[in-house]
C-alpha cells in the first residue's frame, strides 16, 4: 500500500487478473456438474450464465458469457456490483465514468457500484465476454429479458 492507504494499480491489475484466474479454475472444475446454462438471446445479444447461486450455493460471484451484436450501444447506466469483463474475441468499447477505451481479446474493463458505464461494438462485431460480478447477480438473465422485450 502506498502513504494514502490505496492499493497501486500493478497490485490491482494483478489482483483482477488472479481473480479471473481462479473464477475459470472454479468454472472448469464445476463444468461437469453444471446444468444447461440459462441463456437469454436477442436483439441486445446472447447473455448465458455459467455459474451462479445454484451451482455454488451462495451469491459471492457469477459468472456469465455475454455476446454483444456489431454496432451495439447500451446506454449510460450504472451496476450495484463489481463487474468484471475480460474480453475472450472481438473488439469492445468500455466507457468507464466518460473515459474510453477499447478492449480486445485478453484485455479486462470492470466497473464498480456508482460508475457510469457504457458498453458498445463497432461494425466488425460481434465481441464476446466473460462478466463477472461480484457479488454474485443471479437476477442479471431476467433482467436481460425483460430489456430485451
Amino acid at each position: 500500500m502506498n502513504t494514502k492507504g490505496s492499493i497501486p494499480m500493478p497490485a490491482r491489475i494483478a489482483g483482477i487478473m488472479l481473480l479471473i484466474a481462479a473464477c475459470t479454475a472454479v468454472m472448469l472444475g464445476r463444468a461437469s456438474q453444471v446444468p444447461e446454462p440459462q441463456r437469454s438471446p436477442g436483439p441486445r445479444g446472447d447473455l448465458r450464465l455459467i455459474l451462479g447461486e445454484q451451482q455454488l450455493g451462495s451469491k459471492e460471484i457469477s459468472i456469465a458469457e455475454r455476446l454483444w451484436p456489431a454496432n451495439y450501444d447500451s446506454g449510460e447506466h450504472s451496476h450495484t456490483t463489481i463487474e468484471v469483463i475480460y474480453v475472450l474475441s472481438g473488439e469492445y468499447r468500455h466507457v468507464l465514468n466518460g473515459q474510453s477505451q477499447v478492449l480486445s481479446p485478453g484485455m479486462v474493463g470492470f466497473a464498480k457500484p456508482g460508475d457510469k458505464v457504457r458498453h458498445t461494438t463497432g461494425p466488425k462485431g460481434p465481441a464476446k465476454a466473460l462478466l463477472i460480478t461480484v457479488p454474485g447477480d443471479e437476477g442479471l438473465v431476467e433482467r436481460f429479458r425483460q430489456r430485451a422485450r
